[in-house]
């Protein structure tokens, strides 16, 4: 009877870091950096909000604008905790290519964006649009930000906040790179209207949580929203953009032989911008790379054949 009561209490705990979605739940040594990290704080309506900014090494001596990386943390988490994270390899990418990089940081650790279940479950409703604009105004009014050159991208619910930004700033992001998201149903009349957004996905095919082939996103028993397939996201860009329905390019990319690889899809020849799709075959709830932050049977497994971050800059910098 005592054992069967730990395993539940193991199994509860375990839950409940799955809505840190790479929150950096665990404590983990800092890695060196060049620049700095940086926190700032920022009134949005009656409300004090916060953000963190990645300044890369001898800024200063730059005198062109600099590109601005968006990263959205995952529904649990917060702004410290993806920047742990995915700045193990972005921040180095940042002090050798040089650009900022901004951690938007949600209330409640839950991004609302004013429709969808989880935002229509909520008893305090943020207005997170608003302090995404604020965030992009007080960047590009205080550092030398090249306004062509803004990207978002996010893992889990951060994937849905670069859909969100994408679609209701289009004028404003350049492109973004969704880390196990498919583009959520309630957004389809929201990006109708969208274009001139180059897109990249990055989804694993046994991610438990939020399901490849579409359906419900589920923690635990909870339904926590509708989302399209993998394949009918990258089609609904390829439209948007006017791409061709033909990709211009398919590669297998499998340096690590561990029964994991990666399909990545191209198309390229569009009237506005590419539209990349990186299948993570056996993939997991987890960025490429990163860390198998909880047991494989609760989020999937990480896959090591690509380096998250290094894939999506690859695909930022192409923008000019």
């Amino acid at each position: 009877m005592e054992e069967l009561m730990v395993k539940r209490i193991k199994l509860a705990a375990a839950l409940t870091m799955i809505l840190c979605l790479l929150a950096a739940c665990a404590t983990r040594t800092n890695v060196p950096e060049s620049g700095e990290l940086s926190k700032h704080s920022i009134t949005v309506g009656n409300r004090d909000r916060m953000y963190l900014l990645y300044t890369p090494a001898k800024i200063n001596e730059l005198s062109d604008p600099l590109p601005l990386v968006l990263v959205f943390h995952g529904g649990g988490g917060t702004a410290r905790g993806i920047s742990k994270e995915v700045g193990r390899s972005l921040h180095a990418i940042a002090d050798r290519e040089r650009f900022l990089i901004a951690y938007p940081h949600a209330v409640d650790k839950i991004w609302d964006f004013g429709a969808g279940t989880i935002s229509e479950s909520l008893d305090d409703r943020i207005d997170d649009r608003a302090y995404f604009e604020a965030v992009l105004d007080e960047l590009t009014a205080a550092h030398p930000i090249d306004r062509q050159r803004i990207f978002a991208t996010g893992i889990s619910r951060g994937g849905q906040a670069s859909y969100f930004v994408a679609c209701t700033f289009p004028d404003r992001i350049r492109a973004i790179a969704p880390v196990a998201m498919p583009m959520p149903t309630f957004m389809l009349d929201l990006c109708q209207n969208a274009q001139d957004v180059g897109v990249a996905i990055l989804n694993g095919t046994e991610d438990p949580l939020v399901p490849y082939d579409g359906g419900q996103i589920t923690v635990g028993r909870r339904e926590r929203g509708e989302v399209m397939s993998t394949i009918e996201t990258a089609a609904f860009w390829r439209l948007r953009n006017n791409c061709k329905e033909e990709p211009t390019a398919n590669s297998i990319i499998d340096p690590v032989k561990d029964r994991m690889q990666v399909h990545k899809t191209s198309w390229e020849d569009c009237e506005y911008d590419p539209v990349v799709l990186y299948r993570i075959e056996r993939g997991g709830h987890t960025w490429p790379s990163g860390r198998q932050y909880l047991p494989r049977f609760l989020v999937g497994r990480v896959n090591r054949d690509i380096d998250g971050a290094t894939e999506i800059w690859s695909f930022f910098s192409r923008f000019r």
